[in-house]
């Protein structure tokens, strides 16, 4: 049974252990022919990243050139012009996708070992008779963990230098998940400690290093230019949105047929497509997740699965839809339901934004990640505009994952009596069991968290009934319906199914009267404006109508049965 280079990113070890391999050795090509001597490639996690960043090394890698060189043999590369530059350069390789430390001692700390890690490979050159004084200093403290994070921000600089001093060639340096270290700083609280740290070590590799030849970074995100990239007039920047290199990463429709008929299986291609296919890339439509497609091929017998899921990789993602606006989970819910919304994106991620939950960066963000994708962009002249939905099955459960946990918070009120009451129309055991959901779900702290708005509460509540229940009820948040719009409406989508639901939520003001009064106001116009209506032309005719006026931590809730 031919063997599937599942969690292997090391490309040496992938050809020379026979594991199944996509040639994807053209991206060599790209780097070579392309005019910018450096490049920025955010992709999602999984979509091949670091085996890409693994054959570069690979292939300009000067130290290994001949034992490298049989590595190619049968790979596309070899046939092209740009071979003659295999085994020409020496390389700075280096990942950071482990820098997930809690404090920017650490990460420095962390970084210093990668870095004292990587010169080890090159441990013949460090008496080399090329190297001065200085050079030699600078390798003696690193080795002795003896430089502070100013000094270690020069690595890049020095040490392109000094192996252009030793093989006289200009050096490729490769970064792969540069932004795993920026996240995680965002996310522990010494973000600008971490950034200017970044901005240095990068700007020292990239910007005017007359010893440079090629620089390829790859990551996640496409961090602000002002943030990190500032003064790097020669980086080109492709992420999911360019064509350029747009089929090097992920699989495409042709490639996923060769290797199902290569492993001889037979699954129904329209249900692999359902479950793993939808991406765009530049303009590459139909692009799968390689790492779903390999671990399906590997496990075919077991069905169908989401595999494409990490709960450490989607913190982020969850602390953003914990704290999504009204606007946002609009969005939200509308791709849940299966829609294309169309929206405008921030393509650079300002991590303050997030904090502010901007729609777009958060969009962006989501985008980029891979948890959307796009469907069609236009522009008016002012603005692009993306139609952006869910790709697949497979990011559709990843989705409903994450949001039904928000549902899951409460520790004296679980999600499924909150629904078992809604569902069954038991008014009073609703009533109860929302009340203490909304009281003891969410902190003081979360209600707070980053100035947001009590109202993210019940946003948060809807995204989490939209997970719920969306495979079975139409659930839309702020529809137009009677003579407004209703904060949520949710009835079957089984035409013989005769109920249905509004919600209408309040929030206490200075002027508001008392939170009692204010849910029978709530109460009052789901009437006065008639929101039963879209209810009523759907034949739903057993309706629960729920009013919810709020304070902070504190809830009112009034329910009416209407047949």
């Amino acid at each position: 049974m031919r063997k599937f280079p599942i969690g292997i990113s090391d490309f040496k070890r992938v050809i020379q252990d026979n594991y199944y391999f996509v040639d994807k050795s053209l991206f060599i090509e790209d780097i070579i022919e392309g005019s910018a001597s450096s490049i920025l490639i955010p992709r999602p996690r999984r979509f091949g990243k670091t085996l890409n960043m693994s054959m570069l090394h690979a292939f300009f890698d000067i130290k290994k050139a001949e034992e490298n060189k049989s590595l190619f043999d049968q790979l596309k590369i070899r046939q092209t012009e740009a071979w003659e530059h295999q085994g020409k350069y020496p390389v700075i390789y280096l990942s950071l996708k482990d820098i997930k430390e809690n404090t920017f001692e650490a990460a420095i700390n962390k970084i210093s070992n990668v870095l004292r890690e990587f010169i080890k490979m090159y441990k013949d050159i460090i008496n080399s008779s090329h190297l001065d004084n200085d050079d030699l200093t600078f390798l003696e403290q690193l080795k002795q963990d003896d430089l502070n994070a100013t000094h270690l921000s020069d690595f890049l600089a020095k040490f392109s230098r000094i192996l252009h001093s030793v093989y006289n060639q200009k050096v490729v340096i490769l970064i792969d998940e540069y932004d795993s270290c920026i996240i995680k700083s965002w996310e522990a609280g010494y973000y600008q400690d971490m950034i200017s740290f970044m901005r240095g070590f990068l700007s020292g590799g990239f910007k005017d290093n007359d010893y440079l030849y090629k620089g390829v970074i790859t990551g996640i995100l496409r961090v602000a230019k002002e943030s990190i990239f500032s003064g790097l007039n020669n980086l080109v920047v492709s992420t999911v949105l360019e064509n350029q290199s747009a089929d090097k990463f992920g699989l495409t429709e042709g490639e996923v047929k060769k290797l199902l008929q290569e492993v001889n299986i037979s699954t129904a291609f329209d249900e692999i497509k359902k479950w793993y296919n939808g991406y765009k890339i530049g303009q590459h439509t139909g692009m799968y997740n390689p790492w779903s497609i390999l671990n399906f091929a590997d496990k075919h017998d077991e069905g169908f699965k989401p595999y494409w899921v990490n709960t450490s990789a989607n913190e982020l993602i969850e602390v953003l839809l914990t704290n999504a606006n009204a606007d946002l989970e609009k969005k939200l819910t509308g791709f849940i339901d299966g829609q294309v919304m169309e929206c405008e994106i921030d393509e650079t991620t300002i991590f303050q934004d997030l904090d502010n939950g901007k729609e777009e960066t958060v969009l962006g963000l989501l985008l980029f990640n891979g948890y959307l994708t796009t469907s069609y962009s236009k522009n008016d002249g002012r603005k692009t505009y993306y139609g952006l939905k869910i790709p697949n099955e497979e990011v559709m459960i990843v989705y409903e994952k994450m949001l039904e946990r928000l549902l899951s918070k409460s520790t004296e009120v679980s999600e499924s009596t909150i629904l078992t009451a809604l569902l069954e129309q038991d008014a009073k055991e609703f009533e109860y069991a929302l009340t203490e959901y909304m009281l003891t779900s969410f902190s003081f702290h979360d209600v707070q968290h980053r100035g947001s708005l009590p109202e993210k509460v019940y946003h948060a509540f809807i995204l989490g009934l939209m997970a719920h229940l969306s495979t079975r009820f139409i659930v839309k948040s702020n529809p137009e319906t009677g003579l407004g719009r209703a904060d949520l409406m949710i009835y079957p989508k089984d035409n013989n199914d005769p109920r249905g639901w509004v919600l209408e939520f309040k929030k206490l003001k200075r002027s508001s009267p008392p939170l009692n009064e204010l849910a029978q106001e709530a109460m009052q116009q789901i009437h006065s404006s008639k929101y039963i209506t879209t209810l009523k032309e759907n034949n739903k005719t057993d309706l629960m109508l729920v009013g919810v006026a709020f304070d902070g931590k504190e809830v009112s809730c009034v329910t009416e049965l209407v047949s």
